[in-house]
């Protein structure tokens, strides 16, 4: 009897304890909030920025999965680039690998990070990171990492992205002369 006791306690216990880490694994899982912002900016305006930053640049950390993220320092915010393969390409080599996330950074807003991801033709099948179920090829995304609320942080952007081109257009201008 007390065999059947103690069985029937453990069995109790070890149920429990499975069932809490189910529970707590399904928030893992969660898909990421997006929203198609190509109409602010296109794939070719991506690439633009993207030329940019690795071209006149330098190199930055500034988050835990990677290292020498491709870097630039606008008047209005910093903004990074991230490898489209993830951790493949740890320390961000672009002979490695394309670069298919921006992130702009504002630590004087109340949202600091805004990332963008391109989803070139091919990067569905490739499975490139970043990519969530929903997004299609030749767009580009904001992603609400942080649950920040996207349509606030779409109207944000905006402000971003006119002096990213603004500044960019006035380098390059000064380039050719």
């Amino acid at each position: 009897m007390i065999k059947q006791v103690i069985i029937f306690t453990f069995s109790i216990i070890v149920f429990n304890c499975s069932s809490t880490k189910n529970t707590s694994n399904k928030n893992i899982n969660k898909q990421m909030n997006f929203k198609n912002v190509t109409s602010q900016i296109d794939t070719n305006e991506f690439e633009e920025i993207k030329n940019f930053i690795l071209n006149n640049g330098d190199k930055m950390t500034y988050r835990n999965i990677d290292s020498n993220n491709p870097h630039y320092k606008f008047e209005n915010c910093d903004a990074f680039l991230n490898s489209d393969i993830g951790q493949k390409n740890i320390n961000n080599d672009q002979k490695i690998s394309d670069f298919n996330e921006l992130t702009i950074r504002d630590w004087n807003s109340d949202i600091k990070y805004y990332h963008l991801i391109i989803i070139r033709k091919g990067s569905l099948k490739e499975h490139k990171s970043w990519v969530k179920k929903g997004m299609e090829e030749d767009q580009i995304y904001l992603v609400d990492v942080y649950d920040e609320g996207l349509q606030l942080m779409k109207n944000n952007l905006t402000d971003y992205l006119k002096q990213i081109k603004k500044e960019i257009t006035a380098i390059n201008t000064l380039s050719k002369k």
